[in-house]
């Protein structure tokens, strides 16, 4: 039996589930950690609990942070990712959103994406970073 579920603070429970029920997860981190979530999914369907367990361990509190009251500016921390890897050539939203998160939100957001290892270039990724940091008044 499978459900949906939204739960972007508790998903590693919720998808490994129980032995007789998983949640076929619809989460919005998956954006962000998607290299992580594909490694981990792998290795569960490959039956290793704790490879997966160990990957998607360090993308859960970055998952409480992106999502941190107020939870409607989530996709300010989704779209920063996405411009730290390269994923898109800008840091710019529509509505000026942008800067809807304080310059210490973000600072955490780096550095815990770094902890879960979600950056394949860590150089190319403080070089986007210094910029956006720069604009907001902090040398990086």
């Amino acid at each position: 039996m499978g459900m949906y579920t939204g739960d972007d603070f508790n998903f590693p429970e919720l998808i490994a589930g129980d032995g007789e029920r998983h949640s076929d997860a619809l989460l919005g981190v998956f954006d962000p950690i998607a290299a992580a979530a594909a490694a981990a999914l792998t290795a569960l369907a490959d039956g290793d609990d704790t490879g997966f367990e160990k990957i998607l361990a360090p993308t859960v509190p970055l998952s409480r942070h992106i999502f941190k009251a107020p939870t409607r500016f989530y996709k300010t921390g989704v779209v920063f990712l996405a411009y730290l890897n390269g994923h898109q050539d800008h840091f710019t939203m529509v509505g000026g959103h942008e800067s809807a998160r304080s310059s210490l939100h973000l600072a955490e957001i780096l550095r815990l994406a770094n902890a879960a290892q979600l950056f394949d270039d860590p150089d190319s990724v403080a070089a986007r970073a210094r910029p956006v940091f720069a604009a907001r008044g902090v040398e990086v």
